[in-house]
């Protein structure tokens, strides 16, 4: 057995890519059961077959929801799960985001709060925990020009940019904020 392999627990799903024989591999894992297999030609393509197929299953359940937010109830149950994964960076992020004036921040101060090197790095690793959060909590996203949704919209609504500059200003949702409350700390 060759150990290259990238794996991603996400929700109620495992996604599991791996060279096998020889070959790049993968599958969607749900419920101790494999309900798609891929192949590619990279660990990397098989990989993001895998988070395509789930982002497209996820979407269908956020289609259900016709648009409403999550509950509060939601919130804390996902957000509870989804921290429990989450890195230190990640949580002084959303600590930071949650305690910021008005909630609003820019990616730059998350970056600060979380001691990375440029905003780059929190745009990266605030969108991976709306991603996290998103595979717990399926909803209707804003997409980019390609189609793919803006994980970072899981947990945060653009609202404009800083005066006279070109940082975006990120909104905590209220469901997010009321939900962060209710668990008491992040």
């Amino acid at each position: 057995m060759d150990d290259e392999i990238k794996s991603l627990e996400a929700g109620e799903y495992m996604l599991v890519a791996r060279l096998i024989d020889g070959e790049h591999r993968g599958a969607l894992w749900r419920g101790g059961r494999i309900e798609e297999k891929v192949t590619g030609t990279s660990l990397d393509e098989v990989y993001s077959k895998l988070v395509t197929l789930l982002v497209d299953r996820q979407a269908v359940k956020a289609a259900a929801r016709k648009g409403a937010d999550p509950s509060v109830d939601e919130a804390v149950h996902a957000l509870s799960r989804v921290l429990a994964r989450a890195s230190n960076g990640q949580r002084a992020m959303l600590r930071a985001h949650y305690k910021a004036p008005n909630q609003r921040i820019t990616a730059t101060q998350l970056a600060e709060a979380a001691g990375y090197a440029s905003f780059g790095a929190a745009n990266l690793h605030y969108g991976l925990l709306g991603a996290m959060l998103f595979a717990e909590m399926p909803e209707e996203l804003p997409r980019r020009k390609d189609n793919s949704p803006v994980m970072t919209c899981a947990l945060a609504v653009g609202d404009g940019r800083v005066e006279g500059d070109e940082h975006w200003i990120w909104k905590l949702r209220p469901h997010i904020d009321q939900a962060i409350r209710q668990l008491g700390a992040i």
